[in-house]
C-alpha cells in the first residue's frame, strides 16, 4: 500500500493546537490534515493499492489544498513557493533519514509505501540570526539618506514588499513595480508623432462603423506616449547609466514573461526557480539604487 504527504505553512496565523488532527472523506480517499508546528500543517492520504494511482491523488490534492486556502484567504507558503535553497535543505534533510529507511514527511510532496517509518525533522531550514548592531546606519546624519518624496516613500513600501514576499517571481514583479513608480511617461519622438497623426488622417477613409473610427482614433493617440517600460529605462539611464539600462530592460522583459504566463516561466518548473531568484535579486538592488538616488521627475524625453 501507498500513501502521500506534503506539508503547507500559514504565513500569518496559527492553528489551534485543538483539535490537533482533522480528517475529511474524499472520492479519492480518506485525507488527514495534521497541526505538526504552530504554523505549519501535513496533508496526507493513505491506502492506494499503486504507487501510480497515489500520485495522481496527490497531484489533485496539491491544487485542491492551493484553491481552498486562497478561497478562504489564507495566506501561505507550500513547496512551489519555496526558493532553492529551501528546498534543496529540505531535500538534504530527507535524503540523511531516507538512508535508513525512514519517510523525512516535508513541504515535498511524496509519496512512500504506507509501512515505512514515518517522521517529521521540521520542514524549514532556520533563519539567519539577526544582530541588532547591524543598524548602526539609522545613527548616520540625515544628508547621508535620501528622503526624496511621496513617490520616493511609495517605491520604498513596495520595495519592503517585494523583500517580504517568499517567491522570487513576486520579489521581481514588485521590484520592477517600484521603478515604475518612479517613472514619468513622456511623448514618443516627433517623428513618431507626425506618422501616427498621418495615420489618424486615414481613419476617416477605412470602412468601419463610427464606434471602429474612434476607438482607431484613440488607440493611435494613445500611441504618442511612450510605454512605461521605455520611460523606466529612461529614468534608468539618466540616474545610473546607460549599462543600469539595459539591466533594466532584460530584467523588464523577464517581469513581462512571468505576468504574462510565458510557459517557459511557469512555478512549477522548479529548475528554472534558480534563474529567478538570480534575476529578482538583480531587480531588487537595481530598483534600490535607483530609489536612493531619486531626486524628482526625469528632467527630459532623450532618445532610447
Amino acid at each position: 500500500m501507498f500513501s502521500y504527504s506534503f506539508a503547507v505553512k500559514l504565513t500569518d496565523r496559527n492553528i489551534d493546537k485543538k483539535p490537533s488532527i482533522a480528517s475529511f472523506q474524499s472520492d479519492g480517499g480518506d485525507i488527514k490534515v495534521e497541526r505538526k508546528e504552530d504554523d505549519i500543517l501535513l496533508i496526507s492520504s493513505d491506502g492506494y493499492s499503486c504507487k501510480e494511482d497515489a500520485l495522481k491523488q496527490l497531484a489533485a490534492m496539491l491544487m485542491k489544498a492551493k484553491i481552498t486556502l486562497l478561497k478562504l484567504r489564507v495566506p501561505h507558503q507550500d513547496w512551489l513557493l519555496f526558493n532553492t535553497s529551501q528546498r534543496f535543505a529540505t531535500e538534504a534533510i530527507g535524503s540523511l533519514f531516507e538512508e535508513r529507511n525512514i519517510v523525512a514527511v516535508s513541504y515535498k510532496p511524496q509519496v512512500y509505501e504506507t509501512k515505512r517509518f514515518q517522521h517529521w525533522p521540521g520542514a524549514t531550514p532556520a533563519g539567519a540570526p539577526f544582530n541588532l548592531e547591524i543598524l548602526s546606519d539609522i545613527a548616520l546624519p540625515e544628508d547621508e539618506f535620501n528622503f526624496g518624496t511621496a513617490r520616493t516613500l511609495e517605491a520604498l513600501n513596495v520595495l519592503g514588499l517585494a523583500l517580504a514576499d517568499p517567491h522570487a517571481k513576486s520579489k521581481l514583479i514588485l521590484a520592477m513595480t517600484a521603478v515604475e513608480i518612479l517613472s514619468d511617461r513622456g511623448r514618443v519622438e516627433k517623428e513618431v508623432m507626425d506618422a501616427l497623426d498621418d495615420l489618424k488622417e486615414k481613419v476617416s477613409e477605412i470602412k468601419a462603423t463610427p464606434e471602429i473610427k474612434d476607438r482607431l482614433t484613440n488607440v493611435l493617440e494613445g500611441a504618442k506616449i511612450e510605454t512605461i517600460s521605455k520611460a523606466g529605462k529612461r529614468l534608468v539611464r539618466q540616474i545610473l547609466g546607460g549599462a543600469r539600462a539595459k539591466e533594466f530592460y532584460k530584467l523588464y522583459d523577464v517581469r513581462s514573461e512571468l505576468v504574462h504566463g510565458n510557459s517557459s516561466r511557469l512555478s512549477i518548473d522548479l529548475h528554472g526557480h534558480a534563474e529567478i531568484e538570480k534575476y529578482a535579486e538583480e531587480g531588487f538592488s537595481l530598483a534600490l539604487d535607483l530609489i536612493l538616488k531619486f531626486h524628482g521627475s526625469a528632467t527630459s524625453n532623450t532618445s532610447l
